[in-house]
């Protein structure tokens, strides 16, 4: 693994509560803090959420560029049986549009894949993971990262 991960899989407990029957129906994680090697601008976060979980997913990148630009996307997706990638996903920039998330994937053993890029000598940022209601998923986590001058093949 030749990512820099700080902090990795760190759950920040930001959860809300639904009041009206006292039951956690949402929460927001923090997956770490992400940051390239080198001249290496990609990385690969493997997540512990599956490919066939049928989940409605939220990921969302918050960090800088060098040259102090700010970088802050998301995407969000559906997880299904028999899809052979994240099904209709929708990729949103608030800030700089180079950097972020830049592409996601399923692993060849079927769990989410979230590509980042960033400047691997100056910048990086911190991922998070959101989901709610009816399709949520409270304990997804990273199981692998690694480094690449690829968008999509590493797992």
């Amino acid at each position: 693994m030749s990512a820099n991960l700080i902090n990795v899989g760190i759950n920040s407990n930001d959860r809300f509560r639904i009041y009206n029957n006292n039951v956690y129906q949402g929460s927001r994680i923090c997956l770490g803090f992400v940051a390239a090697t080198g001249a290496v601008p990609y990385v690969h976060i493997k997540t512990t959420l599956g490919g066939s979980t049928n989940k409605m997913i939220k990921f969302e990148y918050d960090g800088f560029t060098y040259g102090t630009l700010n970088v802050h996307n998301s995407v969000t997706f559906y997880t299904y049986t028999g899809t052979s990638t994240p099904y209709s996903p929708s990729l949103v920039n608030w800030g700089n549009t180079t950097g972020g998330i830049v592409n996601y994937y399923y692993s060849s053993d079927d769990y989410v894949v979230i590509v980042v890029q960033t400047n691997g000598t100056y910048t990086g940022g911190f991922l998070y993971v959101q989901s709610g209601y009816s399709h949520y998923e409270h304990n997804i986590d990273v199981l692998a990262y690694s480094s690449s001058s690829n968008t999509s093949g590493v797992y």
